[in-house]
């Protein structure tokens, strides 16, 4: 079923568009930009994967690579994953998070860090089935300041 799942680079602009207006914007308005995407991942530390198919975006990934300076191994934060409805619950997000954690083995990552809420039940048990670790304690919370 499915065709492939892939990085994506600038020469995959048509995909990511695609997988930001149709995949994303199944659940949240959202808006982007080619110079905010072609921004985005001008660093390789930026990931940006797809899974596709017939050639359609049906479902994303978006990972972050964060350096570190206590070791010389680095990080993932899995930031976003997302799924079009009628292609849930088929292993398409579990295995766009194995091809996630397969490049970060030949980066050398030390750990990937998934935030997620408690209360997203299908999200929790997502990250359970790849082998992802339950906090002991579920009180983290993260703040935000907006400029």
């Amino acid at each position: 079923m499915i065709e492939k799942i892939f990085k994506c680079g600038i020469g995959e602009m048509s995909y990511i568009k695609d997988a930001i207006s149709n995949v994303k914007g199944e659940e949240d308005l959202c808006f982007f930009s080619e110079a905010a995407i072609e921004k985005f991942l001008s660093s390789g530390d930026n990931w940006f994967y797809v899974a596709t198919v017939d050639n359609k975006p049906v479902a994303y990934a978006i990972a972050y690579v964060q350096r570190r300076l206590d070791t010389t191994k680095n990080m993932i934060c899995l930031y976003e994953i997302g799924t079009l409805k009628c292609y849930r619950k088929m292993g398409i997000a579990k295995r766009i998070i194995e091809k996630i954690i397969e490049d970060g083995k030949l980066q050398e990552v030390m750990k990937i860090w998934i935030p997620t809420n408690i209360s997203n039940e299908a999200a929790c048990a997502l990250y359970r089935s790849i082998g992802a670790e339950e906090p002991e304690v579920k009180d983290e919370i993260i703040y935000s300041y907006r400029y």
